[in-house]
């Protein structure tokens, strides 16, 4: 169930023998992408912004204060991680895409992190389908995809500092390997949304921003 939030102001070996990969530590990063983001929703009165990340107090009181909007918050990476370890990823896309109770057209921006890292392209492809509906004519929606093969290890809690800063915080995730998709391939996933903007990071990871024609 989505936790809802309504603002009125603006190294070693494990136990079992199995290798235990350390956290990467704590760091920052710039994003003008994501100023653009909260740009597109500051003009909008009382705005519904949707984030499928964990919940993060410091973000919910920084968009309560910058953009007076209400923030309903879907952890889908507990959701995804729950499922592996259970050893039920063949019914992952119907569990994320079940997980999104929003109507079509009900929400004004959509923070999806680098939950897309984490996904095969069918699951992929049918969350970015089921997001795209709920978009409001306008709205926007923030993505951060990586673009080289990795074994995924660890999740990122992204911590909003400011418009152009977030901490990026490890925490521990079921080894995946990364779904390295091309730009024109995320492009093609979330059609008919538009690119406004699109740049790729230091840390070799794309930073878009889309929005709903």
């Amino acid at each position: 169930m989505a936790e809802r939030f309504k603002w009125s102001g603006r190294k070693g070996e494990g136990a079992a023998g199995a290798r235990v990969v350390p956290l990467p530590a704590e760091s920052v990063t710039t994003s003008k992408v994501f100023a653009r983001f909260m740009a597109t929703l500051a003009p909008r009165s009382a705005p519904v912004l949707l984030d499928l990340g964990p919940v993060v107090g410091a973000n919910i009181s920084f968009f309560g204060e910058h953009l007076a909007c209400k923030i309903y918050v879907e952890d889908l990476y507990a959701e995804l991680e729950g499922l592996r370890r259970r050893g039920e990823t063949e019914t992952l896309a119907a569990t994320l895409v079940a997980r999104l109770h929003h109507g079509d057209d009900a929400i004004d921006g959509i923070l999806c992190w680098d939950l897309f890292d984490y996904l095969d392209r069918a699951t992929g492809q049918a969350l970015a389908t089921r997001l795209v509906r709920m978009l409001r004519k306008g709205g926007a929606l923030h993505g951060l995809f990586g673009t080289t093969p990795a074994e995924l290890t660890h999740y990122t809690r992204f911590i909003v500092e400011g418009e152009t800063t977030l901490r990026l915080r490890p925490y521990a995730a079921s080894p995946v390997s990364r779904e390295v998709l091309l730009t024109r391939e995320i492009n093609r996933m979330f059609e008919p949304l538009q690119v406004v903007d699109s740049v790729l990071l230091k840390t070799s990871t794309r930073d878009t921003l889309f929005r709903k024609p």
